[in-house]
C-alpha cells in the first residue's frame, strides 16, 4: 500500500447529541477552497488554510479515518520530508527495503518523534525505537524493540503475528498525533501543541508523527492499539477526548473512526451509534460487509461490478471503494451488519444500507493545486434483523 495514503470518505450523517458541537451538514455539491475564497465579501486570505476551509465547508468528520490494519512506527528525531521515508536520514538502500516489505505486507510506515524540540541528524540518541502496532479486532497490540543503524530494520518480519508477548515489550496506550509540517501546515500548527498537552496531562505515550491521513481535520490523532482516530483537536479538547476515552465512551464530535474498518463500514457504524444513542467504546461491532444489491428506485445497475463478491465477508476481506469518475457506480453500495451490545445485556443485529456518492472537487490539502473528488458514504437504510 502508499506510504501516504489520501484521507478518505465522509459519512453524511451528523450528530444530534447534547453537548456536542458539530458544523453544519454540506450538500453534494461543495464549493472547494478556491471557490469558497472567490465568493462575494469573502476575501482570499479569509481562508486560510485547509482545516479552516473544512469547517466553512461544514464536512462532518466522522468516518474519515485512513483504512489500514498494521503500521510500523520508526522513531527518526530529525527532520521529515513529505513522505515518511523520504529526508528522513534514512539510507537509500534501507529506505527501499523497507518500502517494498511495507507495500508488500500492507503496513503503513509511521515516522514518530517525541513532542518538543527536535535534534538534528548528528544528534540523534544512540538507541531509537521501533513498533509494530495491529489493529486488528481481537489481535490488538504494539510490539516494541530498538533499532541503532538503519540496516538494523530490515530484519523486521513486517509479515509475521505478533508474538504473545509483545504487550510486555512497551507501553499498550500509545498516541500519536501528526505534525509533520512537509505534508500540510496545518498538522505542524495545530498538531505539536495537541502532542504536547497529551504528553502532559494524560498516561499516553504520546509522539509527534508522520502523516496520518486527513490533514484538513487538523489537529488528528491516532490511538494505538485500538486504532481509534480523532480529528479537528485543539490541546484541551484532546485532553478531554482522551480522558472520555479512558472511561469507556467515545466523543462524536471529534471521531473519524476506527482505522481497522474499512470506509463503509466506518460509516456504517457511526450511523448505527447515532440511531441508537450509543457512543460506548465496543458497544457496537461491525459483522460482515458486502456489496449491496441495487434496490428498486436506486438507478443502479442490477448486477454487480465485475470482480466483487457476491457473498458476504468479513470486514477485512474487501476494499474499500470501486468508484466510477462521478456519481455512484454499482460496486459502491453496500450492506453492513452490526451488532449492538447493550448496558443492559441485551444483543441486537442490524443491516445498514450504505451508498456511496462522489462530492464536488476541493482544495482538500494546503498543498494542493488541484482540486480532489472525496467519497461520502450515507445510510439508505436500517433494518433491525434479530
Amino acid at each position: 500500500m502508499s506510504l501516504d495514503t489520501c484521507s478518505p470518505g465522509l459519512s453524511r450523517s451528523g450528530f444530534d447529541q447534547p453537548g456536542f458541537d458539530q458544523p453544519g451538514q454540506a450538500g453534494l455539491g461543495q464549493p472547494g477552497l478556491t471557490q469558497l475564497a472567490a465568493r462575494p465579501g469573502l476575501p482570499v486570505k479569509s481562508v486560510k488554510c485547509c482545516a479552516d476551509a473544512t469547517l466553512m465547508r461544514g464536512e462532518p468528520i466522522a468516518a474519515s479515518a485512513l483504512h489500514c490494519r498494521r503500521f510500523l512506527l520508526l522513531e527518526v528525531p530529525g527532520p521529515w520530508g513529505r513522505s515518511a521515508l523520504d529526508e528522513s536520514h534514512m539510507e537509500a538502500g534501507v529506505a527501499r527495503g523497507l518500502a517494498a516489505a511495507a507495500d508488500a505486507n500492507d503496513v503503513r510506515v509511521v515516522l514518530i518523534r517525541r513532542p518538543g524540540r527536535h535534534p538534528g541528524a548528528g544528534d540523534q540518541p544512540r538507541n531509537l525505537a521501533w513498533a509494530i502496532a495491529d489493529t486488528s479486532p481481537g489481535t490488538e497490540g504494539v510490539w516494541w524493540g530498538a533499532w541503532q543503524r538503519p540496516a538494523d530494520l530490515l530484519g523486521l518480519d513486517l509479515a509475521a503475528a505478533l508474538p504473545a508477548s509483545a504487550r510486555g515489550t512497551g507501553p499498550q496506550r500509545v498516541a500519536l498525533v501528526c505534525t509533520n509540517g512537509k505534508r500540510d501546515r496545518c498538522c505542524a500548527v495545530r498538531g505539536r501543541p495537541v502532542a504536547a498537552a497529551i504528553a502532559d496531562a494524560t498516561g499516553w505515550d504520546a509522539w509527534e508523527s508522520s502523516h496520518l491521513g486527513g490533514h484538513r481535520f487538523a489537529a488528528t490523532a491516532l490511538l494505538l492499539p485500538s486504532g481509534d482516530m480523532f480529528g479537528q483537536l485543539d490541546p484541551d479538547s484532546a485532553v478531554e477526548v482522551l480522558r472520555q476515552f479512558d472511561a469507556g465512551r467515545i466523543v462524536p464530535a471529534h471521531y473519524r473512526g476506527q482505522c481497522a474498518q474499512p470506509v463503509a463500514a466506518q460509516a456504517a457504524l457511526h450511523t448505527t451509534a447515532v440511531r441508537l444513542g450509543d457512543f460506548r467504546r465496543g458497544a457496537i461491532e461491525v459483522a460482515s460487509l458486502r456489496p449491496g444489491p441495487a434496490g428498486a428506485g436506486t438507478g443502479w445497475p442490477q448486477t454487480a461490478a465485475a470482480g466483487w463478491p457476491a457473498t458476504a465477508l468479513p470486514a477485512a476481506a474487501l476494499p474499500t471503494t470501486a468508484l466510477s469518475t462521478t456519481g455512484r457506480a454499482a460496486a459502491d453500495l453496500w450492506e453492513v451488519e452490526v451488532v449492538h451490545r447493550a448496558d443492559e445485556g441485551e444483543t441486537a443485529a442490524y443491516r445498514v444500507a450504505m451508498a456511496g456518492t462522489r462530492l464536488a472537487p476541493a482544495l482538500l490539502s494546503c498543498g494542493d493545486t488541484e482540486p480532489k473528488a472525496e467519497v461520502r458514504y450515507e445510510a439508505i437504510g436500517f433494518t433491525r434483523i434479530r
